[in-house]
């Protein structure tokens, strides 16, 4: 039997990590919406660096996840990848109708604390927290530009619910993703490894806004700019080693605040963060989950985090100005 996956948030990202399941035979059902129309007579455009030109076809195409039950189907999995904007409202509820006794949620989001409100809705159900690294963005209504980058980290939010049906069945999951050309990481202490993602996004994409509107390359050719971003990720590293009680993790050798602007400026071509995006687009930003909720656990533990708190001040009044809530 393949494994039925519906995935909610059919965007740019989602459309990625939903191909390659499928293309290791996994049944994905995609909840599309302002790109509905177009996904559902063409499918996705996808041009990618790392997997070709290929126009993607999901094994289905829904506009919400009543209409995916709708026929009484059963998913084993429900992959949520919406942007992670509790600040604005609480999505949790969207995926109710499809919960069964033997789903488990993946939720595929930016941030700190983004599992909270699933896990208080669905205490009994499985829920798997996964980071992405991947370049990816969809400039036009089902036409996907991806780069050579496409990766995931993921672990269970609640140890508890680590049993081993649970745990075959998310290998069996993150198998199907490194087969088709995903790298997929399984872990104990996911946390580590959000704190770890925290170190990039708190610095390069909230400075990309508050800078203006700049990429990387612009960023780190100002040596204040360069440094603002610096202070940012120490105060990261700070206080998720605090958090969690260890050192963060070293991926690819990136190891220190140093480490992750060198592999920045090494890059050929500059990085324009998806808050920079959002931001042009006059887009709400997730601002919430990568600079408010870190400051809370800062503060509960009694650590300072001046320029944090600067930037995320500043975010705020600049998406107040940009964008109608």
């Amino acid at each position: 039997m393949p494994i039925n996956v519906l995935l909610v948030g059919a965007g740019a990202l989602g459309s990625i990590y939903a191909w390659r399941l499928q293309e290791g035979g996994v049944h994905v059902t995609c909840v599309c919406r302002s790109n509905y129309s177009t996904v559902q007579s063409q499918g996705f455009s996808i041009s990618s660096e790392a997997y070709g030109q290929h126009t993607y076809h999901p094994s289905r195409v829904v506009t919400s996840v009543d209409e995916a039950v709708a026929d009484g189907k059963v998913y084993d999995f429900i992959i949520f990848c919406t942007k992670a904007l509790p600040n604005l409202s609480d999505n949790s509820h969207i995926i109710a109708p499809a919960v069964s006794q033997n789903t488990i949620i993946m939720l595929i989001q930016n941030g700190i604390g983004i599992e909270e409100p699933f896990a208080e809705r669905y205490p009994e159900t499985p829920l798997v927290s996964v980071i992405a690294y991947i370049d990816v963005s969809q400039p036009q209504s089902g036409s996907i530009e991806h780069g050579n980058v496409s990766a995931l980290v993921m672990g269970l939010h609640n140890p508890a619910q680590a049993t081993a049906d649970v745990q075959d069945r998310v290998e069996r999951l993150s198998n199907a993703w490194n087969q088709n050309g995903v790298m997929c990481m399984v872990v104990e202490h996911i946390q580590s490894f959000r704190w770890l993602k925290l170190v990039w996004n708190a610095s390069f994409n909230t400075v990309s806004v508050v800078s203006g509107g700049n990429n990387t390359r612009e960023m780190l050719a100002d040596p204040r700019c360069k440094q603002l971003i610096r202070s940012i990720m120490e105060e990261v590293y700070a206080i998720g080693e605090a958090a969690t009680g260890a050192p963060l993790p070293v991926i690819q050798g990136k190891d220190s605040p140093d480490a992750f602007i060198e592999d920045t400026e090494n890059r050929q071509v500059p990085v324009e963060p998806s808050m920079l995006m959002d931001f042009r687009a006059k887009r709400p930003m997730e601002h919430d989950v990568i600079l408010r909720r870190p400051l809370e656990v800062a503060r509960k533990l009694g650590i300072n985090a001046p320029y944090m708190e600067a930037v995320y001040a500043m975010l705020v009044m600049v998406e107040k100005t940009l964008v109608k809530l």
